[in-house]
């Protein structure tokens, strides 16, 4: 399968890198475009295939979006990559139409492969991925404003464990019927989406707080992560990574190095806390990293949370403290500060919307704070040992109303950055 897929020279951004792949997918699209045509020349001995006359590849409301124009409603089948590094995008009876694809870059896709067409007449189109991704949505949209009919795959990332499962077998598209969506306000000049880093406390064989009718933290975290996501991607103004995608033990040093390694601009811990026998105490808290804790308290809550390595697997942890108490000597004034900014809107933006505990706003020595280079935070939700909070954890609504909450203090502090 040919491909375009760098590599670009040293030096290049990542910015960079992106236009350079977005122009380089159009140009390998024109180079193959005759190829392409001898494609439709040989289907035109089919019985009126449908037509593939536009292919789009770009960004909306922080996902990447696949759209392919037809002639006539399409139907496709997407299926992981023999290699298991991308995704194969397969029409059935169809015939190549269209000119160069339409490329946005700085989405999930590397490099669009040739369109192929198979003995038995379908169009096979080869999609590389910068990472593993799964699909959001696909819905079909009618002609109108001078369009045809359009099939519309929105991506979202994903872990490898989650892209294994999505495609265990290949996905029929579309999911579902739908109408256009408006798209979010369109960023001002010069201005990139900021990449927020969410990850869901506990995983896996570590399941962190136990509600007292058996409910785990690693449960409410997750789908509050995932409320979080799906409302600042909606933003467009976004790019969301969480740490686990599904019920997965991620070592604490793990969570840092995505952080950092993926240049994010900032990263949330999100947990929820049990005080066992204790049912009165409840309210959400922030908490930032210091190496003093503000309280006995929450230097009890960071040795509990800090212990979660040895509590999935038993491994000694005293090769990460090395690795702290060096990135630790390196933490820029300017990164706690920033921390400490956003951790003092989240606290506001909290008691908007649910009790807070006394004093909320706390600091201790959290490993999983522990990048230099990153704005971070731990929210803990409220009590799963409180009746009250705990409803209000694994309610829907108050899910909803948390996950706003959020998003509302990510837009506060970046507004407030920018001054």
């Amino acid at each position: 399968m040919l491909r375009f897929a760098g590599p670009y020279p040293q030096g290049l951004s990542c910015r960079d890198a992106a236009m350079v792949r977005g122009i380089s997918i159009k140009l390998l699209f024109l180079l193959i475009l005759t190829v392409a045509s001898g494609f439709g020349a040989a289907a035109s001995a089919w019985a009126e295939p449908f037509r593939l006359t536009r292919l789009q590849l770009g960004l909306n409301a922080g996902l990447t979006r696949l759209v392919v124009e037809a002639s006539a409603p399409p139907q496709a089948e997407l299926a992981a990559s023999a290699d298991g590094l991308g995704l194969q995008l397969t029409l059935p009876a169809t015939r190549w139409a269209a000119p160069a694809p339409d490329v946005t870059a700085g989405g999930l896709v590397a490099a669009l492969g040739l369109p192929l067409l198979a003995p038995d007449g379908s169009l096979n189109i080869a999609i590389d991925l910068i990472e593993p991704a799964v699909v959001e949505r696909a819905f079909h949209l009618g002609p109108q404003a001078g369009r045809g009919h359009r099939l519309v795959i929105d991506l979202r990332p994903a872990d490898p464990n989650a892209f294994a499962a999505a495609f265990a077998a290949p996905v029929h598209l579309p999911l579902d019927t739908a109408v256009d969506i408006a798209p979010p306000p369109p960023l001002a000049a010069g201005e990139r989406r900021r990449l927020i880093v969410l990850d869901p406390g506990h995983g896996g064989q570590d399941p962190g707080a136990i509600s007292a009718s058996g409910r785990y933290e690693k449960e409410i975290t997750l789908n509050v992560a995932r409320a979080v996501a799906q409302k600042l991607r909606a933003t467009g103004r976004y790019r969301v990574l969480l740490t686990r995608e599904s019920d997965k033990f991620i070592r604490l040093n793990e969570r840092v190095s995505l952080a950092r390694k993926r240049e994010a601009d900032l990263f949330l811990s999100i947990h929820a806390d049990s005080l066992g026998g204790d049912r009165a105490t409840r309210g959400a808290s922030v908490y930032t990293r210091a190496e003093a804790a503000s309280d006995t308290e929450t230097e009890a809550l960071a040795l509990r949370e800090n212990r979660a390595d040895q509590i999935a697997d038993g491994t000694s942890t005293t090769e990460v403290d090395d690795v702290v108490s060096i990135l630790l000597d390196l933490a820029s004034r300017d990164t706690a500060r920033l921390s400490s900014r956003f951790a003092g809107l989240l606290t506001a933006s909290m008691g908007e919307t649910t009790p807070l505990r006394r004093n909320a706003l706390r600091a201790a020595n959290f490993r999983v704070l522990s990048a230099p280079d990153v704005p971070s935070a731990l929210l803990e939700l409220g009590y799963l040992s409180n009746p009250a909070d705990e409803a209000l954890l694994f309610s829907e609504a108050g899910r909803d109303r948390l996950a706003a909450a959020v998003v509302a203090a990510i837009d506060r502090f970046f507004g407030v950055e920018a001054r």
